[in-house]
Order: C-alpha cells, then sequence, then structure tokens
C-alpha cells in the first residue's frame, strides 16, 4: 500500500510532464521573428498595415508553411532584438555569421542567399575595383556604423578616404555630386531599388561586376532553446528549396 503515493506521484509528473511537452511543441509551432531594421528593401519591406514582407520573410514563410508553422514579425531596435533573441524572448532572425561578434553564441542553419557589397560609380567613371589597392588615394563611401571587413584595414590617410552616409539614397546623392569617387552598396539592395524607384536612373551609374565582399545569410535561433530539431527541419527545406528551384523563384520575384 505504501507504493500507491508514490506510484500516484509518477504518474502525475508524467501527465504534467507530457502537457508541458505539448504546450511547448503548440507554442513552438508559431514563431517571432525579430526584424531590426525594417526598412531595408528587398530583404525587408515596411508596408503600413502589412508586415513581413521582402526576401527574408518570404523564405521563412516558405520553409514555415512546409513544416506546419507560422511567424509573427517584431519589430525591435538592434541591440534589444539582439538582446531579446540570446535569451530566447524571440525566436528567429536572419544574419551572417561573418557580420555577428561571436556568433557561437547563437544556433544557425544552412547558408540559404549570398550577400554581395559592390562598387558603385558614376556611368562615365574609369575606376574598376580588382584590389584594394585600386581605390587608394580615392573617396569611398560607406553605409555609417557598416563594417566591411575587406576593406577596413585600407580605410585611413594615405589609403582609401572612407565616407559615411546613413542610407543608400544618401549614398547615391554623394557620387552623384562628385563628393565620392564610389560608393560601397549592397547588389540585391541596389537592383531592386533601380528596377522599382521611378527617380532614379540606372543609366547614370555602373556596377563594378567583381564583390568586395561576400556573406551568406542564414536563420539564427537562441542558444539552450531545444531549437536544434527545428532547425535540422529547416535545413533539411532549405536544401530542398535549392534543388528544386523554390529558392531561386523567391529572389526572382525581386530582381
Amino acid at each position: 500500500m505504501k507504493r500507491f503515493p508514490a506510484l500516484i506521484a509518477l504518474l502525475l509528473l508524467a501527465a504534467l510532464t507530457g502537457t508541458e511537452s505539448a504546450l511547448a511543441a503548440q507554442a513552438r509551432q508559431r514563431l517571432i521573428l525579430f526584424i531590426a531594421h525594417a526598412d531595408v528593401p528587398p530583404y525587408y519591406i515596411d508596408e503600413p498595415g502589412q508586415p513581413g514582407k521582402g526576401i527574408l520573410p518570404d523564405i521563412l514563410r516558405a520553409i514555415t508553411e512546409s513544416l506546419d508553422m507560422t511567424f509573427t514579425v517584431r519589430r525591435l531596435p538592434d541591440k534589444r532584438g539582439w538582446d531579446m533573441l540570446r535569451k530566447g524572448d524571440v525566436d528567429v532572425y536572419a544574419s551572417a555569421r561573418e557580420w555577428v561578434l561571436e556568433p557561437d553564441r547563437f544556433l544557425w542553419t544552412e547558408p540559404f542567399m549570398v550577400n554581395e557589397d559592390v562598387f558603385l560609380y558614376l556611368a562615365d567613371s574609369t575606376l574598376a575595383f580588382h584590389h584594394p589597392l585600386d581605390l587608394y588615394g580615392k573617396r569611398v563611401a560607406g553605409i555609417k556604423g557598416f563594417v566591411y571587413p575587406a576593406l577596413e584595414s585600407h580605410f585611413g590617410p594615405g589609403r582609401i578616404e572612407r565616407i559615411d552616409a546613413p542610407s543608400p539614397d544618401a549614398l547615391l546623392q554623394l557620387l552623384i555630386l562628385n563628393r565620392a569617387d564610389a560608393i560601397l552598396i549592397n547588389r540585391t539592395e541596389i537592383e531592386w531599388m533601380f528596377h522599382n524607384r521611378k527617380d532614379l536612373n540606372p543609366d547614370l551609374f555602373r556596377m563594378d561586376p567583381n564583390p568586395v565582399d561576400l556573406a551568406w545569410f542564414r536563420f539564427i535561433f537562441p542558444r539552450n532553446r531545444d531549437w536544434e530539431p527545428v532547425i535540422e527541419q529547416f535545413n533539411d527545406r532549405i536544401r530542398e528549396m535549392r534543388e528544386n528551384g523554390a529558392l531561386e523563384r523567391i529572389l526572382d520575384h525581386y530582381r
């Protein structure tokens, strides 16, 4: 008879554990995507009343729908968003390992999209990029606060003069006004701008065919929150989308 209380306790514990697991599994079906910079088209497109537009949400949507998951978008200041991701208060973000300090603090999926930084010149410029030495003595503008790993050691007096600007539009103005000899721009972003902005004339510019730097986008999850099985599912789906052309079709939509 003395065994009954212990048996009942074990049964109750199993029931509670099963309930918690079921609740966790149910919650896991709804991810929270944190967006640090909602105004970076075409990666994230900020349309009033229509959050979750752009390449990265579209890729995440294609993955989650195939896994019976959904996601909501939460815009957060950069520092706060990263802190919440680390703590597990939001679930997922998209970035490149090369851009993150101590990337092993997080879990990463396989890469799914390449990011290219390129030089853009005025159409009549004779500049060409093969090595950073090609830009020595020139004025190069980039986004304020951005790090360009391939060029960082080449900025400075007697080398490449760096000019900071707050946005791609400001970069283009520096070039048009001849206040910069070249600007550093994201290839996907500028191609989208040229195709979708009637106020921009692509014929005024020339894009260097050689990328300054390459990095690969991945989805990031917090550690110590049991996301490993979900990441494996994401990786399977990313490989499948790469093989069947689904990834390329999403990218083509924004080119």
